[in-house]
C-alpha cells in the first residue's frame, strides 16, 4: 500500500481548456485569493514523486460547461437533484413518486452508463454562520440584533445545515470527441431534468466548477477551509483542476485508508432479501455521518436482458430436473423440491414477466458504501453501525479488501467505476433505494428564519420576496403560537431588512415590540387626538402622471366604505355606486387642478356635500355618512394629523365597536396603499400584517377591496399577510379561492377539526402532512412556500429579551 502525497510540478492535462473556453476575469474576493495562494502554497511545499494523490483521481480534462473527459473515449455530465415530500405523502402519492422516478432509471439504454450517489457532505459551517449572522447597523438595536444573531447561530449548529445530503445522478458516453460527446450528453441532460420535473423535484445540471466543488467536498472530509476556486486564477498559473480538489495525503491500507488527517473506507453491499424497503436509503443517510451510497449502473439491451433472464431461468430448471432425478432415485417424491430452487424459479419467471409486460428493465449494479471518520477507531465504530442498518435491511456489507483506491474513486461523481463486485436488478430494484425523504428550505442572502424543519432538524430560512405571489396567511386556534410567529418575522424584517412594516392590530397586542423598537403606535378611537383621514390620496409624481388611475383606485375604496356605513341586507345599489364615484372624480378633479397640499386634502365632509347635490339618489348615503362627518363618530373627519413616515407603524383599533372596527380596518388598508404607492417610486417592499383578517372578509364590498389588493400589491412591492383563527371564517367570503391562489406562503399551527378538511383539500394537503397540525403544540405546523411543503418546529428561547416583546401570555413565560 503506498503513501501518496500532492504532486507540486504537475502540469495541466486539460491545456484544451484553455483554449475552448477561453479567459474568464477573475471573480475572486481579497480573503478567497487569501485562500488559494496557501492552497497553493501547501502543493508547492508537497513532496513531488511518481505517484500522487492527483494521478489516483480518474479523469483526465473538466471542462467549465460540466463535461469531464474520464477516459480517451468516454465522457460524463452530472445533474443535481433535490428532495420531495416522499415521507409525509399519501401512500398513492409515493406510488406516484415511485413510479415517475422509474421512469428516469427507465430512460438510460445500453449505450448511456450511470451513476446513483447519495452522499453526505461537510459543507463549510463558517459560510452558513456569515448567512445567519446580522451585521452591526448606526441604530439603537444592535444589542437585539446581536442576541438574534446569536439564537440563529446556536439553531443552526445544533442542526445539521452544515452537513448535506446531495444526490447526483452522472451519466456517461463513449465518444470519439469532446464536441460529440458534449451534444448527445445534453439531450440526455434535458430529457432527465424534465423527468424529475415530472414529478415536482428540482433538478440542475452541475457546470465544471460545481462538478468540481462536489469532488472537493468528498475527497477533503474535515477540512476546514470552502472551496475556492478560479479558471482564470488556477489554470494560468500552470495547475491542474485536480489541484484544486485533492486532499493533502492519500495512504491505501488493506481494508482502509488515510485521507488527509481523516480516515475512511468503502464497503460493497449484498442485497439477500427478495424485497427491500423503500427506506433504506434514509437509514443510512440519518446516520448524520460523512457517508454516501453510491450505485453504478449499466443498463443491458432489452433483448439481451430477455434471452440473459430465459438463460438464467432454463439453468433454474435443469436444477429442478436435476433435483427430480435424485429424489425418484432415492424414492422420494419427485415434487417436492428444495424452498430455494421453488423461490429461484418464481422469481426469475415474475422477472420475465415483468419484463414483458410491464415498465421494467435490467441492468448491471455495483453498490458501494465509503464512510469517513476522524480516527481509526470512530472508523470501526461507525462500519458497526453501517453493518446493522444492513442487517436490518435484509443485506450484507463485507470489505473491498487490497481494493480502496480502486472503489474510493469509483464512489466519486464521475461516472467511472472499477467496482469488481456486480449484480443485476430491474428497474423497480434500483428505485427502492429511494433518495427522496422531505424538501428543505434554507435560502441563502436575505432571509427570514421560520423555526426548524421537524424531520430533518434543519433551519428553515426563506425570503418571500423571492415568490411570484410573496402574499401570505398565517392560519391557527387561539393559542397556536400565531400572534408569536407574526412578530418573529416582524422583529427579523425589522432588523435584517430596510423594508417598511405596516400592522393593523384590533386587539392591542402589538404595543410592546413597535415601542420597543421605536415604531409609531396610532391609536384609533373615538377619544383619540391621533386621525386618519380616509380621503387621502399620496401627492407625488404618480399623481400628475397617472391621475384617472389614482381617482379610480380612490373611488373603489369610498365605495367600499359606504358599502359598509350603509350597511343592509342588499348594500348599495348600482345608482348609487355610480353617483359615488361621480362625486369622488369631482372632488379629487377639483383637489388636483388646484395646487394640491396637505393642508387641502379632502374630508368625508365634503363627499358628504357633493352627495348632497346628487339630490333623492343619494340621500340615503349622504345621511348615512352623517353620524361619521357630525355625528359621534366623526373620528375619521378630521386631515391626518400623524407622523407616518416611521418605518413601523401600528394601527391599534382595539377601542373601536365592531361596526367601526371594519371601517377602521378599511380605512387602515387604503392607508397602507397609499404607502405602498409612495413606496413604488422608492423600490421600496411594503409589509402589511393584518389581523383578525376573517373581520375584512365577512363583508362581500371590503372582501372584494382586500383581494384587489391581494392580486395588486405584489407589482407595486407590497407583502401582506392575514392572520386568522378559523379557515372556516374566511370560506364565507366568495373572495377566499382568489386569496388562497394568490397567496404563495401559507404558515399553518394547530388547526381546528374542521379547518383542517378544508385546508388539505385547498392547499392539496395528504393526511400523513396534516398530523403536524392536529394537536400540535405551540409553534409547531406546516409551512407551504411557493411548493414546498414542510413541518416546522419554533421553540424559542424563552431567557432573552426578543421573547419577552413577542409572548402575549400575561406571565412572560
Amino acid at each position: 500500500m503506498g503513501f501518496r502525497k500532492r504532486n507540486a510540478n504537475k502540469s495541466d492535462n486539460c491545456s484544451k481548456s484553455k483554449v475552448v473556453m477561453g479567459k474568464p476575469a477573475s471573480q475572486l474576493t481579497k480573503e478567497d485569493k487569501k485562500i488559494l495562494s496557501a492552497r497553493m502554497a501547501e502543493i508547492k511545499s508537497a513532496n513531488g514523486g511518481k505517484t500522487t494523490v492527483q494521478s489516483t483521481i480518474p479523469y483526465m480534462c473538466m471542462y467549465k460547461d460540466g463535461v469531464c473527459q474520464v477516459s480517451e473515449n468516454f465522457f460524463s455530465m452530472t445533474v443535481q437533484f433535490y428532495d420531495a415530500n416522499y415521507s409525509i405523502s399519501e401512500f398513492e402519492e409515493q406510488n406516484n413518486i415511485f413510479s415517475k422516478y422509474c421512469d428516469v432509471i427507465n430512460l438510460f439504454d445500453n449505450t448511456i452508463k450511470f451513476q446513483l450517489t447519495f452522499e453526505n457532505q461537510n459543507r463549510s459551517k463558517e459560510k452558513l454562520l456569515k448567512t445567519v449572522q446580522i451585521p452591526e447597523q448606526k441604530d439603537d438595536f444592535n444589542a437585539i440584533r446581536k442576541e438574534y444573531s446569536e439564537m440563529l447561530t446556536d439553531k443552526l449548529m445544533k442542526g445539521s445545515n452544515g452537513q448535506s445530503a446531495r444526490k447526483f445522478l452522472t451519466f456517461g458516453i463513449e465518444s470519439a470527441s469532446y464536441k460529440a460527446a458534449r451534444a448527445k450528453l445534453l439531450s440526455i441532460k434535458n430529457d432527465v431534468i424534465k423527468g424529475f420535473k415530472a414529478f415536482g423535484v428540482e433538478a440542475k445540471l452541475l457546470d465544471g466548477r460545481q462538478r468540481l466543488e462536489a469532488l472537493y467536498y468528498a475527497l477533503n472530509p474535515y477540512r476546514n477551509s470552502p472551496f475556492i476556486f478560479d479558471w482564470d486564477s488556477m489554470l494560468h498559473a500552470g495547475m491542474d483542476t485536480k489541484d484544486s480538489i485533492s486532499p493533502s495525503s492519500l495512504k491505501f491500507n488493506k481494508a482502509d485508508f488515510e485521507i488527509g488527517n481523516a480516515y475512511g473506507a468503502v464497503w460493497g453491499m449484498n442485497i439477500l432479501a427478495g424485497e427491500l424497503s423503500d427506506e433504506i436509503l434514509k437509514d443510512f443517510l440519518e446516520m448524520q455521518n460523512l457517508f454516501c451510497v453510491n450505485i453504478h449502473v449499466d443498463p443491458l439491451d432489452q433483448i439481451a436482458a430477455l434471452k440473459f433472464v430465459k438463460k438464467k431461468l432454463t439453468n433454474v430448471e435443469q436444477m429442478k430436473i436435476d433435483e427430480q432425478k435424485k429424489a425418484s432415485q432415492s424414492g422420494y417424491d419427485p415434487d417436492i423440491l428444495p424452498p430455494a430452487i421453488k423461490m429461484y424459479i418464481e422469481d426469475i419467471e415474475k422477472l420475465l414477466a415483468d419484463l414483458n409486460s410491464k415498465n421494467e428493465r435490467l441492468f448491471h449494479i455495483s453498490i458501494s458504501l465509503r464512510a469517513y471518520a476522524k480516527s481509526k477507531k470512530e472508523l470501526k465504530l461507525l462500519s458497526e453501525m453501517l453493518k446493522r442498518v444492513c442487517q436490518k435491511n435484509n443485506c450484507t456489507m463485507f470489505p473491498y479488501d487490497y481494493r480502496q483506491e480502486q472503489t474510493l474513486v469509483s464512489t466519486l461523481p464521475l461516472c467511472y467505476n472499477k467496482i469488481p463486485v456486480r449484480r443485476e436488478m430491474h428497474t423497480s430494484g434500483i428505485a427502492i433505494f429511494v433518495p427522496f425523504t422531505t424538501k428543505e428550505l434554507f435560502q441563502d442572502g436575505q432571509a427570514t428564519y421560520y423555526g426548524i424543519n421537524t424531520l430533518s432538524g434543519n433551519m428553515i430560512r426563506a425570503n418571500r420576496s423571492r415568490l411570484k405571489n410573496p402574499n401570505g396567511l398565517i392560519l391557527g386556534t387561539p393559542g397556536a403560537g400565531k400572534s408569536f410567529s407574526v412578530k418573529r418575522e416582524i422583529l427579523d424584517c425589522f432588523l435584517t431588512t430596510v423594508d417598511d412594516i405596516i400592522i393593523c392590530d384590533p386587539e392591542g397586542e402589538y404595543y410592546p415590540l413597535v415601542s420597543a423598537l421605536h415604531g409609531q403606535l396610532i391609536r384609533i378611537a373615538s377619544n383619540s387626538e391621533q386621525h386618519l383621514n380616509p380621503m387621502d390620496i399620496t401627492i407625488d409624481d404618480f399623481l400628475f402622471s397617472n391621475p384617472m388611475e389614482v381617482i379610480a383606485n380612490k373611488s373603489d375604496f369610498l365605495i367600499s366604505l359606504c358599502e359598509i356605513v350603509v350597511g343592509g341586507r342588499y348594500g348599495l345599489s348600482a345608482e348609487e355606486r355610480s353617483v359615488i364615484d361621480k362625486c369622488v372624480q369631482s372632488i379629487y378633479k377639483h383637489f388636483i387642478e388646484n395646487e394640491p397640499t396637505p393642508e387641502k386634502m379632502p374630508l368625508l365632509s365634503d363627499l358628504q356635500q357633493e352627495l348632497n347635490k346628487e339630490g333623492e339618489v343619494a340621500l340615503r348615503v349622504a345621511n348615512s355618512l352623517e353620524m361619521f362627518v357630525n355625528g359621534s363618530q366623526n373620528l375619521f373627519n378630521h386631515r391626518t394629523n400623524i407622523d407616518m413616515s416611521n418605518r413601523i407603524i401600528c394601527f391599534d383599533i382595539k377601542e373601536l365597536g365592531n361596526q367601526l372596527k371594519k371601517v377602521g380596518m378599511l380605512i387602515v388598508q387604503d392607508t397602507v396603499w397609499n404607502r405602498v404607492s409612495a413606496n413604488r417610486e422608492k423600490k421600496k417592499i411594503t409589509r402589511y400584517y393584518i389581523d383578525e383578517f376573517h373581520l375584512l372578509l365577512k363583508e362581500e364590498q371590503t372582501a372584494k377591496y382586500s383581494a384587489e389588493i391581494w392580486k395588486r400589491f405584489r407589482k407595486w412591492g407590497g407583502v401582506p399577510t392575514g392572520i386568522t383563527q378559523n379557515v372556516k371564517d374566511l370560506l364565507s367570503s366568495q373572495e377566499v379561492e382568489n386569496i388562497f391562489d394568490n397567496s404563495d406562503f401559507v404558515y399553518m399551527l394547530n388547526q381546528a377539526a374542521g379547518d383542517r378538511d378544508i385546508l388539505a383539500e385547498k392547499l392539496h394537503i395528504s393526511k400523513e402532512q396534516m398530523k403536524f397540525v392536529t394537536n400540535s403544540g405551540p409553534g409547531e405546523g406546516l409551512i407551504r412556500y411557493d411548493k414546498v411543503l414542510l413541518p416546522f418546529t419554533d421553540h424559542f428561547p424563552m431567557d432573552t429579551e426578543m421573547y419577552k416583546l413577542m409572548t402575549t401570555k400575561p406571565t412572560g413565560e
